[in-house]
């Protein structure tokens, strides 16, 4: 994210008053049976313990000049969620890599790895039932742990939704590249993937609307070809082989080398959470992104576990399902004709398209979130990252950041021979983050059930995510990753301590301080406990 300027001493005296004006009316105009104040507004119903969410208007957005509010239903919030995720992109060559780790075990680590992932979604479901804004975490954990807290969280989350924004440019030009090369057309992958950066550009330029409707159809169809290369192989391989349960067996693998799987499909998972930076534009936010957060990680894991499962039955041994590139394309040649593996080909590069504009459309409401709470008010760079155009009402200041700073990354590693190269050092880089983002939020969810509802469920589940997150992140770093990824981790280590000098200059913290959401949450009253009547 740019540099942070600090404030004048008088600027930030008018901050603070005019801060402490707002909250006074806040306790005037609240209902201390919602804790609603007037930083955040309610969409839902007049219950004690409702969702509030953060408005453009509690920053001085009036008059149309923020964020599109309640433009998304359920579909467009979850296809944020789902387009980070890319399953369809991702499974085309899953099965395979799975196989090298776990042998024939592979249907059974995407399903331990689901339910792994499912303890750590609950910590944003619990969150997000709560409040929302377009800053996902930097609201969540801000309001359990501080704003520090929360800032860097954010700060993490956002570099990873670039990292990997750069890594699928990367694997977008590696299967277009395969795609054109069966046709006889070949085009060095770079050029691929600045095109690809090109579109995506565009496509985050344009409405919220026009850019989550774009990520359904590609992934909506690319799922439905997936499908029906699923159904056919069940077809002519049989209903009794086909549907064996024979994947979800050990077979004599080790818990080592299992667990080693379940954190390969552990990463699968990720970017379920997406459709939280979607707080401002989605209708009834509170209600709407926890079940666009659920049933996008449910939905992502049925595709992984069904291929998968269908894939190790379909090779005669899980060496030979290793050793081919692409299962899926081959499946498809096999089982319908070789034009159905083409066109798997191409709904890989379509999928693959999907996630790049999911990943920077969240990473520009996270940056248009922190530049509304830690830039100097009225500054260059405080217009710079919130500005919106004026008709389709997106980010187009963040995108002009994102935008610069992902085509950077990816110039970065231009110079690798191959795509998958590219793709690989780049994607390290988020994964190593993620799992620390995740760590912070459910830990954060944890102190906030603990404070504000104190029930041992919702405990002992965060436990459990915490838990997970921690035997990943162990097997992820010992032992420590050979060269050239222990220069990654060194790399990922520094952007997390920039974040925290970040979030500790003064002019950060004052402003953090200050921080319309931020106080709103600080002021909002607990939340009755299990079985209280409302007064």
């Amino acid at each position: 994210m740019a540099r942070v300027r600090r404030a004048s001493r008088r600027r930030g005296a008018r901050t603070d008053q005019g801060a402490t004006t707002r909250a006074s009316g806040a306790e005037r105009n609240s209902d201390p049976r919602r804790g609603v104040n007037p930083f955040v507004q309610s969409r839902g119903p007049s219950t004690p313990g409702a969702g509030v969410e953060v408005t453009g208007d509690h920053y001085g957005a009036s008059g149309g000049s923020g964020l599109a509010r309640g433009q998304l239903r359920f579909v467009r919030t979850v296809a944020l969620s789902v387009g980070i995720q890319g399953p369809v992109a991702g499974v085309i060559v899953g099965p395979a890599i799975l196989a090298g780790l776990v042998g024939g075990s592979g249907a059974l680590a995407y399903l331990l790895g689901f339910v792994a992932m499912s303890f750590v979604a609950y910590a944003f479901v619990v969150f997000a039932r709560s409040f929302s804004s377009s800053g996902s975490i930097y609201a969540f954990n801000s309001a359990a742990l501080g704003p520090t807290y929360g800032f860097v969280s954010a700060w993490i989350l956002l570099l990873v939704y670039l990292s990997f924004a750069a890594a699928v440019y990367a694997s977008t030009a590696d299967i277009a590249q395969t795609l054109l090369a069966s046709w006889g057309v070949h085009v060095p992958w770079v050029w691929l993937a600045l095109a690809g950066v090109a579109v995506t550009m565009l496509f985050a330029h344009r409405s919220i609307r026009f850019a989550t409707t774009a990520i359904f159809a590609v992934e909506g169809v690319a799922v439905v070809l997936v499908s029906v290369v699923v159904v056919a192989v069940v077809v002519r391989h049989g209903v009794g082989h086909a549907l064996a349960p024979t994947p979800f067996g050990l077979h004599g693998l080790g818990l080592g080398a299992l667990a080693l799987g379940v954190v390969n499909a552990f990463g699968a998972f990720s970017g379920f959470e997406g459709a939280a930076t979607l707080g401002e534009e989605s209708t009834e936010a509170t209600r709407t992104i926890p079940r666009a957060i659920g049933w996008s990680l449910a939905g992502s894991a049925l595709v992984y576990i069904v291929v998968t499962w269908i894939a190790d039955n379909a090779y005669p041994s899980p060496h030979a399902l290793a050793a081919d590139p692409a299962p899926l394309v081959h499946l498809a040649d096999l089982y319908v004709g070789s034009w159905m593996g083409t066109v798997v080909n191409a709904a890989g590069v379509v999928s693959a398209f999907g996630a790049q504009l999911a990943c920077v459309v969240a990473a520009n409401r996270l940056i248009y979130a922190l530049g509304r709470d830690v830039t100097p008010e009225g500054g260059a760079l405080r217009r710079l990252l919130t500005r919106v155009h004026p008709r389709f009402r997106s980010p187009s200041g963040a995108l002009a950041v994102s935008g610069t700073v992902t085509l950077a990354a990816l110039l970065a590693f231009s110079k690798e021979a191959s795509a998958v190269r590219a793709l690989t050092l780049t994607v390290e880089f988020g994964a190593y983050l993620i799992i620390v983002a995740y760590l912070l939020t459910v830990v954060a969810a944890g102190a906030w059930v603990l404070r504000r509802a104190r029930r041992s469920g919702p405990v002992v589940a965060l436990a459990l995510g915490t838990l997970v997150l921690g035997v990943v992140l162990y097997d992820t770093l010992h032992p420590f990753p050979p060269a050239p990824f222990d220069w990654i981790v060194v790399a990922a280590g520094l952007a997390v301590a920039a974040g925290l000098v970040l979030a500790f200059a003064p002019g950060v913290r004052r402003r953090l301080a200050v921080s319309p959401l931020l106080v709103a949450v600080r002021r909002a009253p607990r939340l009755p406990p299990a079985g209280a009547q409302p007064g």
